[in-house]
């Protein structure tokens, strides 16, 4: 399988909201009842000045959107944050996850990053082996965070600088 990734263009938000949704409803079931507005994704990327920069890396297949991952950098801290990450949940476990995570970590790492955070649903357990593989640790725990009677699992990953 052949795996671009590519920075986010303003054509994407619609899809990949849609990715998004789909993939969030595969652990959330019908806690998920509405897409993010595409307008959301485009002021996402948009934040980029001198003490903080935003991402959003797509991953393409036969010139298609299959999965995104939102990042930022808090350039005065160094502190990076993996917002999201979804892929089409007709392509899990094909890698795609993987080629976004090492396109983040370069954004990261360019920026100097000291400290990579985010968290997982503590129901996503998918999710939540896929952030360990990636050298993520846990770290805490937020109750009833997003949704009630989910958890939050907080994950980090730290760099030598």
């Amino acid at each position: 399988m052949n795996i671009n990734i590519r920075l986010f263009k303003d054509n994407d938000a619609e899809t990949l909201s849609l990715i998004q949704f789909d993939s969030f409803k595969t652990f959330l079931g019908d806690r998920v009842t509405e897409m993010v507005d595409p307008e959301t994704w485009r002021d996402t990327v948009a934040v980029k000045n001198d003490r903080q920069e935003n991402a959003i890396f797509v991953a393409e297949q036969d010139n298609m959107a299959v999965g995104f991952l939102s990042a930022g950098a808090d350039l005065r801290h160094g502190l990076g944050v993996l917002n999201e990450i979804g892929v089409n949940p007709q392509c899990h476990a094909k890698g795609i996850g993987s080629a976004l995570f090492a396109a983040a970590e370069k954004f990261w790492l360019e920026r100097g990053m000291r400290k990579v955070w985010t968290c997982v649903s503590s129901i996503n357990t998918k999710a939540q082996i896929y952030y360990l593989k990636q050298g993520f640790t846990a770290e805490g725990r937020w109750r009833d965070h997003f949704h009630e009677g989910i958890d939050e699992i907080l994950l980090a990953k730290f760099y030598k600088t």
